[in-house]
């Protein structure tokens, strides 16, 4: 199986050639820079370093599924055009591993700390998620720390790739993201401390960086990987956990089917409500950046975790 997709990646990458030969070279408005993306905390990283200096694109639409989605060949026409595109890594998006082979992609989990493997709630998520995302986590940008990392690697990256940009102006943008990053960490710790309750459950396992680093725990119906599907026994366990814990509210996501949480929250009597986990935003949330969707976040979790 593996070797077939193998053999299958490489067919695309010659058919992109081949297209690549036939089609005419992207323009790129003079001064700018071209950069592209794959999730949402780098696009937001982006577009406020580079700001009015630089076009910057997300590859994967606005709406769609990260977890799901699959370059087609004008994507990787696209990408090869680009002067600089970054992707998440870590396993989030097999598909353009290739990539590297054209010279101008960065993994940038390489910046980042990892964890590896994760809390799942049962034992056949966890192996399920070592098969995608070889075996870590590949939701870091929801740790601040990652975040800054992120900033840092983009600037240099931004700076070697577009030597005609201000590299003055990119620190200060750079200093003034990191500070931001600095006062919503700041406020997470005051808005979590001395709560009611401890654990959460969600849908699907993406917030594990924010539960190691804020100090409560995370239960999840399916793995790292939302398509994997619990069986009765993981469905009774949370059951109990929502009972014992008294949790009131379980959360899920815009982009996963909210069937496995809704039942599980009819069969104990509570609420449900939507967590973002910011790989990518709904076409209603276009405008937002990172700091709104995780300030948004931090109050569903404060009213959740039942905090002071």
């Amino acid at each position: 199986m593996k070797k077939a997709i193998i053999v299958l990646l490489v067919l695309l990458i010659v058919l992109v050639v081949a297209l690549v030969v036939a089609v005419p070279a992207k323009k790129v408005q003079a001064g700018k820079a071209d950069v592209v993306v794959t999730t949402f905390a780098l696009y937001d990283i982006a577009r406020h370093l580079l700001e009015q200096d630089a076009e910057v694109a997300m590859l994967i639409p606005f709406g769609r599924d990260v977890h799901t989605f699959e370059a087609t060949p004008q994507d990787m026409i696209r990408v090869e055009k680009c002067r600089l595109f970054l992707y998440s890594g870590a396993g989030l998006e097999p598909w353009a591993e290739p990539f590297e082979s054209f010279g101008n992609a960065k993994d940038m989990s390489r910046y980042v700390r990892l964890h590896e493997g994760g809390h799942a709630h049962h034992d056949e998520a966890a192996e399920t998620h070592d098969d995608d995302h070889h075996g870590a986590d590949p939701h870091y940008w929801l740790d601040i720390d990652n975040m800054i990392a992120l900033v840092k690697a983009s600037e240099q990256l931004f700076t070697s790739a577009f030597p005609g940009l201000d590299a003055g102006k990119l620190r200060e943008r750079g200093a003034a993201y990191i500070k931001r990053l600095e006062t919503l960490d700041t406020l997470y710790r005051k808005r979590l401390s001395g709560c009611g309750l401890d654990t959460i459950v969600v849908s699907h396992n993406a917030f594990g960086y924010l539960a190691e680093r804020y100090g409560f725990h995370v239960e999840a119906v399916t793995g790292l990987s939302p398509d994997t599907m619990p069986n009765a026994k993981t469905m009774a366990q949370l059951t109990d956990t929502v009972r014992e814990h008294g949790i009131k509210t379980l959360f899920y996501e815009s982009f996963v089917s909210d069937k496995l949480v809704a039942s599980l929250a009819a069969e104990t009597g509570v609420r449900v409500d939507v967590l973002q986990p910011l790989a990518n935003i709904t076409a209603d949330e276009i405008g937002a950046d990172y700091f709104r969707l995780m300030n948004a976040n931090l109050l569903k979790l404060h009213d959740a975790l039942e905090c002071r």
